[in-house]
C-alpha cells in the first residue's frame, strides 16, 4: 500500500496523524477550515471542466483571499469560511460566521478586518451544522459593514439557516451577480 505523501513528510502513519489531529482542539478547527476550501476546490473543478468557469486558483497564504476564480472573463476573488459551531444569532435564528484573518501584520497593528474590497463572493461552508459540506454564497456588497468604519465588514454575519436571498446555494448565480456588482463599481478587470 502506497503511503500518502504526508505520512512521509512526517514520518508517521495516518492514524498517528489523525489521533494527533484529534487531541488539539486548534488542530481540528484548523483542518476544518481546510477540507471546506478542498471540499469547494473540488467543487470548482468540477465547474471548470464543465467550462461554467474559465479557471481558478486556490491560494494558501495569509493575507490573500482563498480562491480568484475567473468567470465571463472577470477575475473574482473568494473567501471561504466555516460558520461558528454553537454561536447563533437569535433573531431571526441564523447561523454566524466570522469574518476575521488568521493573524495580524508583523508589526503588530490589527489587520485581522476585511475590507468591502478584498474579495467578492463569500463561501460560507455550514459542515458545523449540517455535517456535509454544502455552502451557502454571497456577494461581498451584501455583508453587513462596521457603523464605525463602512469599509470594513462586520466580524459576525448572520447567514440564513436555509438559502433566502442575498444568501444562494447556486455559485454561478452569485458569480454572476459579482461580476454586474463589479462592474457598476468600475473595477472589472
Amino acid at each position: 500500500m502506497t503511503r500518502h505523501p504526508l505520512e512521509e513528510l512526517l514520518s508517521a502513519d495516518a492514524v498517528d496523524i489523525l489521533s494527533a489531529i484529534q487531541k488539539g482542539h486548534r488542530a481540528v478547527v484548523d483542518v476544518k477550515g481546510k477540507l471546506a476550501e478542498y471540499f469547494l476546490e473540488k467543487w470548482l473543478a468540477k465547474l471548470q471542466k464543465r467550462g461554467v468557469i474559465e479557471g481558478f486558483y486556490w491560494f494558501d497564504k495569509d493575507g490573500v483571499p482563498d480562491f480568484s476564480i475567473k468567470f465571463r472573463g472577470t477575475e473574482l476573488k473568494m473567501e471561504c469560511k466555516n460558520i461558528r459551531s454553537k454561536e447563533l444569532f437569535k433573531n431571526p435564528p441564523a447561523y454566524k460566521v466570522e469574518l476575521q484573518k488568521t493573524r495580524n501584520s508583523k508589526d503588530g497593528t490589527n489587520t485581522r478586518g476585511y475590507r468591502v474590497s478584498e474579495f467578492q463572493v463569500l463561501a460560507a461552508c455550514l459542515f458545523n451544522h449540517t455535517k456535509r459540506w454544502e455552502y451557502l454564497f454571497i456577494c461581498t456588497k451584501h455583508l453587513r459593514r462596521r457603523k464605525a468604519a463602512p469599509a470594513f465588514l462586520e466580524i459576525m454575519q448572520p447567514v440564513p439557516m436555509k438559502s433566502s436571498a442575498p444568501w444562494r446555494t447556486d455559485l454561478v448565480e452569485v458569480l454572476k451577480k459579482a461580476v454586474i456588482a463589479l462592474a457598476s463599481n468600475g473595477e472589472v478587470n
